[in-house]
């Protein structure tokens, strides 16, 4: 999960994406996003959201923020992966929300 962030950028979390030009939000150890394979980042809450939203068979724990994680989880739900890339054709469910392919099914 790593290669994905800028090493040189002490101001934002490490769940941050690097083609992710949005600010992060609160603290960088809010969450702890884990991957698939057992990779872990902490991020800011809004990140962690936007990285769950991002991976297949990520999870989230929660990290500083008492709180966080549940808010992060429940907001991936309604984001798109990869969400910065907003000229990138929506048209598989791979490319839509949970929310959105809740809605299809």
């Amino acid at each position: 999960m790593d290669q994905d962030r800028d090493p040189q950028s002490a101001e934002r979390c490490a769940a941050a994406h690097i083609d992710d030009p949005t600010p992060c939000h609160g603290p960088h150890d809010a969450v702890t996003i884990l991957d698939g394979t057992g990779n872990a980042d902490t991020g800011c809450e809004h990140h962690g959201a936007r990285m769950l939203a991002s991976i297949d068979g990520a999870r989230i724990e929660p990290g500083s923020v008492v709180g966080a994680a549940t808010r992060a989880f429940a907001a991936s739900q309604a984001i798109r992966p990869f969400c910065w890339y907003e000229t990138a054709p929506r048209t598989e469910p791979s490319q839509l929300s949970r929310a959105e392919n809740a809605r299809r099914a």
